[in-house]
């Protein structure tokens, strides 16, 4: 049920890149949206479990060390249990943090296997008919509002999370490497 989601996240994004390449900055290798802890669902875990799976066991422990990091680090709350406040502050305090499955040049190494957000990023949002608006500070700075509500996400083709539901990408990586024994002890 999930892999349909992401195909159609997909194939809209690569429907509005090539009537609007204009107006997106992601064609162009930028990584931007790849800095800041964000939430994602839990079906995107065993999603990043098969990217990881897929990478050469030296790759895998280097974005597990980030990973592992990142969630000492930024004292890094349980997302399922914290209070909007917390979870806010948690997110301001993160807004810089790079993704730990990124490499020095920026790029994803679990790009297939990315979780949905990561997919829509760069897109203006709506709610079925309601225009929500711009995500990114980079995309659709010139265009009109008709070019802007033709490449809108409709956020109606993604499930509502719920508080059970949420991790971050560090937090979802330390959760598998755990699990499948790839941490170090």
């Amino acid at each position: 049920m999930y892999k349909p989601i992401l195909e159609r996240a997909d194939e809209f994004f690569a429907s509005v890149m090539r009537a609007q390449p204009q107006n997106l900055q992601c064609g162009r290798g930028c990584s931007l949206c790849c800095h800041g802890l964000f939430e994602i669902g839990s079906g995107d875990v065993p999603l990043i479990e098969e990217g990881l799976e897929k990478l050469h066991p030296k790759r895998r422990k280097m974005i597990v060390r980030r990973a592992t990091e990142i969630v000492a680090e930024s004292q890094h709350p349980n997302l399922r249990e914290c209070s909007p406040i917390e979870k806010e502050a948690f997110f301001e305090r993160t807004a810089s943090t790079p993704c730990p499955a990124l490499n020095e040049a920026g790029e994803c190494l679990i790009y297939e296997s990315r979780p949905l957000v990561c997919r829509t990023f760069g897109l203006p949002l709506r709610n079925r008919e309601e225009y929500i608006g711009d995500v990114c500070e980079l995309n659709f700075t010139d265009a009109s509002d008709a070019e802007k509500r033709d490449a809108a996400w409709d956020l109606q083709h993604e499930d509502e999370l719920g508080p059970e539901d949420e991790f971050t990408i560090p937090e979802a990586i330390v959760l598998i490497a755990r699990s499948r024994g790839w941490l170090a002890k």
